[in-house]
Order: C-alpha cells, then sequence, then structure tokens
C-alpha cells in the first residue's frame, strides 16, 4: 500500500493499494489542519486493514465546496469503465458520500450513515431547518438503492424506509481499547498542567459550536452547578489531537454532553472506555450506551437537571465502571468482526469464503 500525497483537489484517492478489492468513499478524513475530522473513519478503515481487508480510499472533500459530489459523481462514471472488475464492493461513509459513489456502476454499494444525513440538522431550538430535512429526505429514498445500510443507532434505522430497514444493520462505531485507557489522573493533570484539585468538567465535541451540540446548555448547567460545588471549569476540547484524548479524559472529572441530536456519540463511547463518567442528554445511542454505568446520568434537556447530575459527580470524584460496561460489543475489534461479516455479504461470488478466511 502506498500513500498518495495530499493536494487541492476536491476529491482524490488518499491511500492506494494495488491489490484492493474494496473502495472506501468518504467526505471525512483527519489532516494537520483538521485532526480529529472524519477520525472514526480512518480507524475503521485501518481495523479493516488489521484483518487482512484491502482497500483504497477516496476522499471527497465536500468542507471545501459542495461542487466536490457532482465532480465525484463524473469521476465514478468515469470509473465504471476504467475500474471495471477491480473493486468487488463500495463502502460509502454519509449519505452526501453515498450520492457520489452511486454513480460508480457494478459493485454493491454498502453505506455506513452517520447522523443528521438521516435525521436532519437541528436550529437553536431544536427544531429540523428545513434545507437538512430537505436532504436527509433525499439521503433516505436513495437507500434504495444501495445493496446494504449501517446506521449508528435504532433511531435512524427507524426514520429509513421500510424497505430499506430490511437490508440495514444497526453498528455504531467501535472504540480503540489499546488506546483509550484510563491514565493516573494525577499524571494526567501533572502531564496537562492542570491543577490538582480543580473540578474540570469535559465537552469534546469536532464541531462544539454548531447549533445541535448545544455548548450554550453544557455552559448553563455548569454555571448552575458551580454554585453549589464551588467553581468549576468547563474545558472545551475541538480540536484535541486524536492520540491525547486519552489523556484529557483521564483528566477531567466528566463528560458533559448535552447534543440534542446523535447517531452514536464516539466522544461518549471513548470516554466510557476511560471509565470517565458521563452526563448526558438522550439522544442517538446515549441512553443504550449509559445503560448499567456508574456514575453516569442521563438527564432532560434542561439546565438544572444537568447541574443536580453534574453536582452528584463532583461531590466524590470517582470513576466509572464504563469500559466493562461496553467493551465486549464495542471494541474496534469486535465492530470488525461485525462489518466483515457484512462485507462477505454483499462481495459477489467468492467474497465470503474469501473474507471468512481472512477474518478466521
Amino acid at each position: 500500500m502506498r500513500p498518495v500525497s495530499k493536494d487541492s483537489s476536491l476529491v482524490d484517492f488518499i491511500e492506494r493499494d494495488p491489490g484492493a478489492d474494496v473502495l472506501v468513499v468518504t467526505n471525512m478524513w483527519p489532516d494537520e489542519e483538521r485532526p480529529v475530522y472524519g477520525i472514526f473513519v480512518k480507524r475503521q478503515v485501518e481495523s479493516m486493514r488489521a484483518r487482512g481487508v484491502r482497500c483504497d480510499v477516496v476522499y471527497i472533500r465536500g468542507h471545501l465546496s459542495s461542487r466536490a459530489y457532482p465532480v465525484a459523481a463524473a469521476r465514478f462514471l468515469l470509473g465504471s469503465v476504467a475500474w471495471r472488475g477491480r473493486y468487488r464492493l463500495v463502502h460509502a461513509h454519509a449519505g452526501e458520500t453515498a450520492l457520489a459513489a452511486r454513480f460508480l456502476l457494478g459493485p454493491p454499494l454498502l453505506v455506513s450513515y452517520c447522523g443528521d444525513d438521516v435525521l436532519g440538522d437541528p436550529a437553536d431550538d431544536g427544531s429540523i431547518t428545513r434545507g437538512s430535512g430537505l436532504r436527509a429526505a433525499v439521503i433516505r429514498r436513495h437507500a434504495a438503492l444501495c445493496a446494504a445500510t449501517i446506521t449508528k443507532s435504532r433511531e435512524m434505522h427507524d426514520r429509513l424506509p421500510s424497505r430499506v430497514r430490511r437490508s440495514n444493520t444497526v453498528l455504531p462505531n467501535g472504540v480503540d481499547g489499546s488506546l483509550f485507557v484510563a491514565h493516573d489522573r494525577d499524571e494526567a493533570r501533572r502531564r496537562l498542567g492542570w491543577d490538582a484539585d480543580e473540578r474540570i468538567v469535559l465537552f469534546a465535541a469536532t464541531k462544539p459550536d454548531i447549533p445541535r451540540k448545544r455548548r450554550w446548555l453544557a455552559e448553563a448547567a455548569c454555571a448552575e452547578a458551580s454554585k453549589q460545588v464551588g467553581a468549576l471549569r468547563l474545558h472545551v476540547s475541538g480540536l484535541t489531537p486524536p492520540d491525547e484524548m486519552p489523556l484529557l479524559m483521564s483528566a477531567a472529572d466528566c463528560l458533559l454532553h448535552t447534543a440534542s441530536l446523535e447517531g452514536s456519540p464516539n466522544t461518549v463511547k471513548e470516554a466510557l472506555m476511560c471509565n470517565l463518567p458521563v452526563v448526558a442528554t438522550p439522544s442517538g445511542d446515549i441512553p443504550d450506551l449509559l445503560s448499567g454505568v456508574s456514575p453516569s446520568y442521563l438527564c432532560e434537556h434542561d439546565a438544572m437537571e444537568l447541574a443536580a447530575a453534574l453536582v452528584s459527580v463532583l461531590a466524590e470524584p470517582s470513576r466509572s465502571n464504563g469500559r466493562a460496561c461496553i467493551e465486549s460489543e464495542l471494541s474496534a475489534s469486535a465492530v470488525a468482526s461485525r462489518l466483515l461479516d457484512i462485507y462477505s455479504q454483499h462481495m459477489g461470488a467468492g467474497g465470503h469464503a474469501t473474507l471468512a478466511a481472512v477474518g478466521g
């Protein structure tokens, strides 16, 4: 496998493998400027490669221009001839990506939806914006043209058309359990330069200021909690390098997650793998993730209720049992095994036997 140098084009092969028979297409991929953007896609690709799956990766840079998607569609249509017989499966990440990837004729298309692509994107008041609602409706209808789909939560599954649900799998992203481990709290704080006695609440998101993350609600909850427990700090993490997140989660006293809409938030799963207590509002699969986890709290979308949960966590800081609750099903290895099964079902003649041998 050889890396392909990054350039300014809208659609690029990021990585190529002469022996690839799976084409991964994504509109999210980390780089030096955006180290956490699409890190979960990259980690999933790495986990599949660790199982012996050989794949190429195409990056559609939709964040630079919406023109990236019609450009990609044209490239894929031409690729239907140029790449004929090369790929036995195309795996697209995100609904907009799938719209373009469907123009690659021949191999079956598997799509992993992320959350707002199927559910829509909420405004400040929680209502789904008209534009994102229309986009989500188009993407849900387009799902019928795919060989199979993956959603991160049951809520997303239920929004798909009935005929699509029959070939849909609910499969959240996995977490690298070798990276996301709990470190000694005092040592983690020393390395970060944090005071050992400071109360610190972590608010982590790739885009912490977009409306659906509701940073304002987190700030309001912390302000109320400070009236009872004294000074506390809301540490907002947006561009923390991915490899430093376990240190951040080991140093913090809890994770506060206030999003109004999610698929299966990676931040929550990563916090649980680090045994960091979580205070969250219900969205996506968070209620399932927090089931049996202690101390952790699932709260209504209310600053006072969130503040009360923060007070309970901060009054006697301790670690949670989060890792024990999710590791068996949501480790990167466990999810890779399930994804390998999905690949084997849709790679055409010989696909099942080949991948069964790889996975064995």
